[in-house]
């Protein structure tokens, strides 16, 4: 990916827009390409006042614009609404958390649009995962109560925005975080000073009910998950213990140590906690690197009246902390390089709090009220069944008790957000099944999807892609598939079936196929066009090939098989594309990963047929070849927008 570079910046041009909708215009420079990645900021706005805003910067202009949601939105009443406390991207949408309107705002990620809301009394803080979304709930009334009633998780379908089911959890609880099947929820008490809660709530995403609670440090609040560990955040109790960050290990269930920073804010990246206090009494900030245990305050934050949003860009590292000010004025956004170098600062909306990374893309117009389709993702992984390959059990990653819903989530999780995560298929008939956001329409004369991989030229793994309609309307892919036909379709197509045996384990070659080389490390298997042999395992990946959360001993898989596009040349495996139709088969900006409805044809009969919309898609590696160092052709998945 190439890095958007800032360059220093000391000048700005401010433009005055209608209403407080202003726009910042980054100076342009002829040695960047860019200005940083483009994110939403949500600011809270004092309680009571109804002003919840929205603010947008566009990384690929420099254009920074200033509450943006009424203009898009100018039938949406009350606009925002009573205090913005959480903000995320999930799939293609936006999700903001109105704590004292008591709802969950969804909005469509490209443009701002108001999607819908769910309502769900005194809700803090939301969390993603397998299609849901999980929002703490402090489940009474706003305002100090010492004998409120415990706290909740409410689990949201992201396709129905509907509440499908609670689980009580602390006292009023915080942030949750998603690790493998558990969802971890910090409790803070905060109506209940001085008796804070300093439970950290373990709640299986499996059957979504309570396994323990985990003793940290009182009053909760922030947490975050990084190279398997959990950071989580205490305030203390205002006496005898000050704030800091504690480690807790997901497995174990057990507090590891107390890095001894005191933050009011924290953030991970790039191996690095980015920590933030500030109150009436002192501000501060620090950088404290994972590896290396060693603490650098490069920002000098001295200008900066009440630290309180903070946030550190993915791509360049550049450091964006808020001033909330005196809480009742419009706040300053500040960015800094990540040698601590001041770059811009903006105005805000009152309160800056809380940053959604996006895509580079075109910034919401405040003047454009024509209706826009959304950008449509992946919501749901309803089947994982990789075949035996080199990435298997690392694209996702497979850890020690993971089971089918736990890789299924792990699917999910790698790419839901942006499409930055890779999911390998395996060998072939290696299969992913997932559910779209939203029903993808069918367009006439237009291609409806965008499949995504890893393909670049010489490296195409080609994927049979297949898609069904939610027919009977239970949300389930239990109805027809029809598959998409490609370039080299060849009429009514019949699956073939292969059988992969775990390694070490005999197995009975099928008449007339040759005997398998047994060997220890190597995946033996056996097909129904006569042929058996075993995946060898090449020196760069020492991993076992096959699914390690597989209980049974062979693997039986079926898939359209096309022929290899493999050659040997100059000392060195080529693998051709095969023009249009096929899932990781041409780079994602090509017109090779773009799909249309209109190629789908039942795959008994070879007939084209018309599908108005489909609410599922299926993937399968359809090549079995192995290219010496290469190994296993495989294909990878790295999600799918719908375009209508």
């Amino acid at each position: 990916m190439t890095k958007h570079l800032f360059f220093f910046l000391s000048l700005f041009v401010l433009v005055a827009c209608r209403g407080d909708d202003e726009l910042l215009v980054l100076p342009t420079s002829s040695d960047t390409q860019g200005r940083g990645t483009s994110f939403y900021l949500l600011c809270e706005g004092n309680m009571g006042s109804n002003k919840a805003s929205l603010d947008f910067f566009d990384g690929a202009t420099g254009q920074y614009r200033r509450n943006i949601f009424p203009a898009t939105n100018p039938s949406v009443a009350l606009e925002l609404g009573d205090v913005g406390n959480d903000l995320q991207i999930y799939g293609s949408r936006l999700y903001a958390v109105i704590n004292c309107s008591n709802l969950l705002e969804v909005m469509d990620g490209a443009t701002a649009r108001h999607m819908g809301h769910v309502d769900i009394p005194n809700c803090r803080y939301v969390a993603f995962a397998g299609g849901y979304a999980y929002v703490s709930s402090y489940a009474g009334r706003v305002g100090a109560d010492p004998a409120a009633r415990l706290g909740y998780v409410a689990k949201v379908d992201t396709l129905t925005l509907q509440v499908v089911d609670t689980v009580c959890v602390g006292y009023q609880p915080e942030q949750p975080v998603v690790v493998g099947d558990k969802l971890f929820v910090p409790n803070s008490g905060g109506y209940m000073a001085p008796h804070f809660d300093d439970r950290l709530t373990v709640v299986s995403l499996i059957d979504f009910k309570v396994t323990g609670h985990i003793r940290v440090a009182p009053n909760l609040n922030r947490a975050a998950c990084y190279d398997g560990k959990l950071y989580v955040q205490s305030r203390g109790n205002y006496a005898d213990v000050k704030p800091d960050i504690y480690v807790v290990n997901p497995h174990t269930l057990q507090v590891e140590e107390r890095l001894g920073i005191e933050a009011t804010n924290f953030c991970i990246s790039n191996g690095r906690i980015y920590a933030l206090h500030g109150d009436e009494s002192h501000a501060d900030f620090l950088i404290y690197d994972l590896v290396t245990r060693q603490t650098s305050r490069p920002v000098d934050i001295a200008n900066i009246q009440m630290p309180y949003g903070l946030a550190v860009d993915p791509q360049t590292h550049h450091i964006l902390l808020t001033d909330a000010k005196d809480y009742v004025s419009p706040g300053t956004l500040h960015c800094y390089d990540a040698s601590g170098h001041h770059l811009w600062q903006t105005t805000t909306g009152d309160i800056p709090a809380h940053f959604a990374f996006v895509a580079n893309g075109a910034m919401p117009s405040a003047d454009d009220t024509t209706q826009q389709a959304s950008v449509n993702g992946v919501a749901h992984v309803f089947d994982y069944s990789p075949a035996p390959g080199q990435f298997v059990n690392l694209y996702p990653s497979y850890a020690e008790g993971d089971d089918a819903a736990t890789m299924r989530l792990k699917a999910l999780q790698a790419v839901a957000r942006g499409r930055r995560g890779i999911v390998a298929l395996g060998a072939f008939g290696g299969t992913i099944v997932v559910g779209m956001e939203r029903r993808v329409e069918n367009v006439p004369g237009q291609c409806d999807l965008r499949i995504f991989g890893n393909a670049f030229e010489g490296n195409s793994e080609p994927g049979i892609v297949s898609v069904m309609a939610d027919d009977n309307g239970n949300g389930l892919p239990d109805d027809k598939w029809y598959v998409l036909s490609g370039s080299h379709h060849t009429g009514a197509e019949r699956p073939d079936t292969i059988i992969y045996y775990r390694p070490s384990l005999p197995h009975t070659p099928v008449a007339g196929a040759e005997t398998w080389i047994s060997d220890a490390h190597h995946v033996g298997y056996a097909t129904s066009w006569g042929e058996s042999g075993y995946l060898a395992q090449n020196i760069y990946h020492r991993q076992s090939y096959y699914p390690q959360w597989v209980e049974s001993d062979s693997l039986s898989l079926a898939a359209i098989r096309l022929a290899p596009n493999a050659t040997f040349r100059s000392g060195s495996w080529w693998l051709a594309a095969l023009g249009q139709g096929y899932a990781d088969n041409a780079p994602n900006s090509d017109e090779g990963s773009l799909f249309d409805i209109d190629w789908a044809v039942d795959p008994q009969t070879g007939e084209r047929v018309h599908l108005g919309a489909i609410h599922f898609v299926r993937i399968q590696t359809a090549m079995h070849q192995q290219c010496g160092p290469l190994g296993e052709t495989s294909t990878e998945f790295c999600g799918i927008e719908g375009l209508h």
